[in-house]
Protein backbone atom coordinates (compact mmCIF):
# COMPACT_ATOMS: atom_id res chain seq x y z
CA UNK A 1 0.00 0.00 0.00
CA UNK A 2 1.28 3.43 -0.75
CA UNK A 3 2.57 5.77 1.68
CA UNK A 4 -0.06 8.55 0.96
CA UNK A 5 -2.73 5.62 1.37
CA UNK A 6 -1.70 4.95 4.48
CA UNK A 7 -1.42 8.30 5.91
CA UNK A 8 -4.91 9.30 4.72
CA UNK A 9 -6.67 5.88 5.89
CA UNK A 10 -5.26 5.59 9.41
CA UNK A 11 -5.21 8.88 9.66
CA UNK A 12 -1.25 8.88 10.65
CA UNK A 13 -0.85 12.37 9.76
CA UNK A 14 2.65 12.75 11.65
CA UNK A 15 4.89 12.85 8.38
CA UNK A 16 3.06 15.85 7.55
CA UNK A 17 2.99 18.41 10.11
CA UNK A 18 1.25 21.93 9.48
CA UNK A 19 3.28 23.84 11.50
CA UNK A 20 0.57 26.00 12.52
CA UNK A 21 0.31 26.93 9.10
CA UNK A 22 -2.56 28.78 7.66
CA UNK A 23 -3.50 28.47 4.40
CA UNK A 24 -3.82 31.59 1.86
CA UNK A 25 -4.85 31.79 -1.45
CA UNK A 26 -5.11 34.86 -3.98
CA UNK A 27 -6.90 35.40 -7.52
CA UNK A 28 -4.37 34.11 -9.63
CA UNK A 29 -4.13 35.60 -13.35
CA UNK A 30 -1.62 33.14 -14.38
CA UNK A 31 -4.45 30.09 -13.87
CA UNK A 32 -6.70 32.36 -16.21
CA UNK A 33 -3.75 31.74 -18.56
CA UNK A 34 -3.69 28.59 -18.76
CA UNK A 35 -7.37 27.15 -18.47
CA UNK A 36 -7.67 29.88 -21.91
CA UNK A 37 -4.73 27.75 -23.30
CA UNK A 38 -6.09 23.91 -21.61
CA UNK A 39 -9.91 24.39 -22.71
CA UNK A 40 -9.20 26.22 -25.92
CA UNK A 41 -7.30 23.19 -26.70
CA UNK A 42 -9.46 20.22 -25.33
CA UNK A 43 -12.60 21.90 -26.20
CA UNK A 44 -11.92 23.16 -29.98
CA UNK A 45 -14.99 21.49 -31.72
CA UNK A 46 -17.16 23.83 -29.19
CA UNK A 47 -15.48 26.87 -29.88
CA UNK A 48 -15.68 25.84 -33.30
CA UNK A 49 -19.01 25.22 -34.00
CA UNK A 50 -19.76 29.16 -31.80
CA UNK A 51 -23.07 27.40 -30.84
CA UNK A 52 -24.47 28.95 -27.42
CA UNK A 53 -23.50 27.19 -24.82
CA UNK A 54 -24.37 26.77 -20.74
CA UNK A 55 -21.83 25.56 -18.86
CA UNK A 56 -21.31 25.50 -14.66
CA UNK A 57 -17.60 25.76 -12.80
CA UNK A 58 -18.19 23.81 -9.61
CA UNK A 59 -15.83 25.26 -6.67
CA UNK A 60 -15.27 27.83 -8.93
CA UNK A 61 -13.38 29.81 -6.24
CA UNK A 62 -12.24 33.69 -7.31
CA UNK A 63 -13.32 32.64 -11.04
CA UNK A 64 -10.46 32.46 -12.95
CA UNK A 65 -11.60 29.09 -15.54
CA UNK A 66 -14.77 31.30 -15.66
CA UNK A 67 -12.90 34.47 -16.63
CA UNK A 68 -10.89 31.69 -19.02
CA UNK A 69 -14.62 30.20 -20.59
CA UNK A 70 -15.83 33.69 -20.84
CA UNK A 71 -13.14 34.31 -23.65
CA UNK A 72 -13.44 31.13 -25.22
CA UNK A 73 -17.39 31.02 -25.52
CA UNK A 74 -19.63 32.50 -28.35
CA UNK A 75 -21.72 35.84 -27.16
CA UNK A 76 -24.64 34.73 -25.48
CA UNK A 77 -23.26 31.60 -23.49
CA UNK A 78 -24.23 31.13 -19.82
CA UNK A 79 -21.40 30.81 -17.65
CA UNK A 80 -21.76 30.33 -14.07
CA UNK A 81 -19.92 29.10 -11.03
CA UNK A 82 -20.94 27.75 -7.39
CA UNK A 83 -18.45 28.12 -4.42
CA UNK A 84 -19.15 27.46 -1.04
CA UNK A 85 -16.79 29.68 0.59
CA UNK A 86 -18.01 33.15 0.98
CA UNK A 87 -14.99 35.37 0.64
CA UNK A 88 -14.23 33.58 -3.03
CA UNK A 89 -17.23 33.57 -4.36
CA UNK A 90 -17.92 37.10 -3.33
CA UNK A 91 -14.74 38.31 -4.45
CA UNK A 92 -16.07 36.72 -8.05
CA UNK A 93 -19.18 38.61 -8.02
CA UNK A 94 -17.82 41.92 -7.97
CA UNK A 95 -15.71 41.41 -10.42
CA UNK A 96 -18.71 40.74 -12.65
CA UNK A 97 -19.00 37.07 -13.13
CA UNK A 98 -21.91 34.72 -12.08
CA UNK A 99 -20.81 32.61 -9.37
CA UNK A 100 -23.41 31.45 -6.62
CA UNK A 101 -22.25 30.77 -3.34
CA UNK A 102 -23.62 27.57 -2.38
CA UNK A 103 -22.94 23.52 -3.66
CA UNK A 104 -23.73 21.91 -6.69
CA UNK A 105 -26.97 20.11 -5.30
CA UNK A 106 -28.76 23.38 -4.87
CA UNK A 107 -28.21 24.40 -8.54
CA UNK A 108 -31.64 23.97 -10.46
CA UNK A 109 -30.60 24.94 -13.81
CA UNK A 110 -29.33 22.06 -16.31
CA UNK A 111 -26.01 22.94 -18.36
CA UNK A 112 -24.77 21.89 -21.44
CA UNK A 113 -21.07 21.66 -19.59
CA UNK A 114 -19.56 21.03 -15.98
CA UNK A 115 -16.24 21.84 -14.96
CA UNK A 116 -14.47 20.46 -11.60
CA UNK A 117 -11.13 21.80 -11.51
CA UNK A 118 -9.02 20.57 -8.48
CA UNK A 119 -11.48 19.95 -5.75
CA UNK A 120 -11.69 16.13 -6.77
CA UNK A 121 -9.37 15.44 -3.05
CA UNK A 122 -11.84 17.77 -1.14
CA UNK A 123 -14.69 15.62 -1.76
CA UNK A 124 -15.22 12.49 1.03
CA UNK A 125 -17.67 10.75 -1.63
CA UNK A 126 -17.10 11.09 -5.42
CA UNK A 127 -19.40 8.66 -6.44
CA UNK A 128 -22.49 10.94 -4.65
CA UNK A 129 -21.12 14.34 -6.24
CA UNK A 130 -20.91 12.72 -9.74
CA UNK A 131 -24.55 11.83 -9.50
CA UNK A 132 -25.03 15.98 -8.44
CA UNK A 133 -23.51 16.28 -11.66
CA UNK A 134 -25.60 14.50 -13.67
CA UNK A 135 -28.31 16.11 -12.17
CA UNK A 136 -27.43 19.59 -13.12
CA UNK A 137 -26.34 18.02 -16.84
CA UNK A 138 -28.59 18.41 -19.91
CA UNK A 139 -28.57 15.13 -21.55
CA UNK A 140 -25.25 14.04 -23.38
CA UNK A 141 -23.41 16.82 -21.38
CA UNK A 142 -20.19 16.66 -20.72
CA UNK A 143 -17.68 17.02 -17.91
CA UNK A 144 -14.16 18.42 -17.37
CA UNK A 145 -12.32 17.91 -14.76
CA UNK A 146 -8.58 18.02 -13.04
CA UNK A 147 -6.95 16.79 -10.41
CA UNK A 148 -3.69 15.24 -9.48
CA UNK A 149 -2.32 11.38 -9.75
CA UNK A 150 -1.25 11.53 -5.61
CA UNK A 151 -3.09 7.67 -5.33
CA UNK A 152 0.00 6.62 -8.01
CA UNK A 153 2.79 7.56 -6.55
CA UNK A 154 5.12 5.76 -3.96
CA UNK A 155 6.10 8.42 -1.93
CA UNK A 156 5.00 12.05 -0.93
CA UNK A 157 8.03 13.31 -1.45
CA UNK A 158 7.24 12.92 -5.32
CA UNK A 159 4.62 15.56 -4.53
CA UNK A 160 5.07 19.07 -5.82
CA UNK A 161 3.91 20.80 -3.21
CA UNK A 162 2.56 20.15 0.17
CA UNK A 163 0.15 17.09 0.77
CA UNK A 164 -2.21 19.55 3.37
CA UNK A 165 -3.51 17.26 5.37
CA UNK A 166 -6.55 17.19 6.36
CA UNK A 167 -7.85 20.04 3.96
CA UNK A 168 -7.53 17.15 1.16
CA UNK A 169 -9.07 14.81 1.89
CA UNK A 170 -9.01 12.10 -0.68
CA UNK A 171 -6.41 10.50 -3.15
CA UNK A 172 -6.93 9.16 -6.59
CA UNK A 173 -4.46 7.71 -9.59
CA UNK A 174 -5.53 7.61 -12.79
CA UNK A 175 -7.44 4.68 -13.28
CA UNK A 176 -9.22 5.50 -9.83
CA UNK A 177 -10.71 8.54 -11.98
CA UNK A 178 -11.26 6.69 -15.06
CA UNK A 179 -13.25 3.93 -12.81
CA UNK A 180 -16.01 6.20 -11.12
CA UNK A 181 -16.54 8.12 -14.20
CA UNK A 182 -17.37 5.08 -15.92
CA UNK A 183 -19.37 3.60 -13.21
CA UNK A 184 -21.17 7.13 -13.50
CA UNK A 185 -22.03 6.60 -16.90
CA UNK A 186 -19.60 8.86 -18.40
CA UNK A 187 -17.47 7.85 -21.72
CA UNK A 188 -13.69 9.57 -21.42
CA UNK A 189 -13.14 11.13 -24.73
CA UNK A 190 -9.88 12.38 -23.55
CA UNK A 191 -7.25 12.46 -21.40
CA UNK A 192 -4.55 14.46 -21.08
CA UNK A 193 -1.29 14.83 -17.96
CA UNK A 194 1.07 17.55 -17.55
CA UNK A 195 4.10 18.18 -15.23
CA UNK A 196 3.40 20.46 -12.08
CA UNK A 197 7.68 19.44 -11.24
CA UNK A 198 9.56 22.17 -13.41
CA UNK A 199 12.16 25.01 -12.76
CA UNK A 200 9.56 27.52 -11.33
CA UNK A 201 7.55 24.99 -9.11
CA UNK A 202 11.49 24.22 -7.64
CA UNK A 203 12.21 27.75 -7.25
CA UNK A 204 8.81 28.10 -5.14
CA UNK A 205 9.82 25.14 -3.01
CA UNK A 206 12.83 26.73 -2.03
CA UNK A 207 11.37 29.93 -0.92
CA UNK A 208 8.87 27.65 1.15
CA UNK A 209 10.96 25.94 2.71
CA UNK A 210 13.16 29.22 3.97
CA UNK A 211 9.79 29.99 5.21
CA UNK A 212 9.61 26.43 7.32
CA UNK A 213 6.91 25.14 5.05
CA UNK A 214 7.36 21.47 4.88
CA UNK A 215 8.15 20.66 1.21
CA UNK A 216 10.60 18.57 0.00
CA UNK A 217 12.83 19.44 -2.31
CA UNK A 218 13.84 17.05 -5.36
CA UNK A 219 15.36 18.44 -8.83
CA UNK A 220 13.05 19.74 -11.35
CA UNK A 221 11.36 17.26 -14.06
CA UNK A 222 12.22 14.00 -11.97
CA UNK A 223 8.47 13.35 -10.01
CA UNK A 224 5.63 11.01 -11.25
CA UNK A 225 2.99 13.14 -10.13
CA UNK A 226 0.65 14.76 -13.11
CA UNK A 227 -1.87 16.75 -13.09
CA UNK A 228 -4.69 14.63 -15.07
CA UNK A 229 -7.07 16.66 -17.24
CA UNK A 230 -10.26 14.86 -17.97
CA UNK A 231 -13.20 15.43 -20.47
CA UNK A 232 -16.13 13.24 -20.42
CA UNK A 233 -18.83 12.61 -21.87
CA UNK A 234 -22.67 11.59 -20.25
CA UNK A 235 -24.05 8.50 -21.79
Amino acid sequence: MHLIENAVKTGVHNHFPENGRTAISRPLSSKVTRYRRILASMFADVWKSREVISWLDVGAGYGETIKALAFLAPPGSKIEGVEPMKPKALHAQKCGLRVQEGYINEIQDKFCYVSVVNIFSHIPDFREFLEDVKGVLMARGEIFMETGNAGDLDSPNELPGELDLPDHLVFAGEKHLLGYLSEAGFSVREIRKERCDGLANFMKNIVKKILGRNVFLSLPYTSAYRSILIRAKML
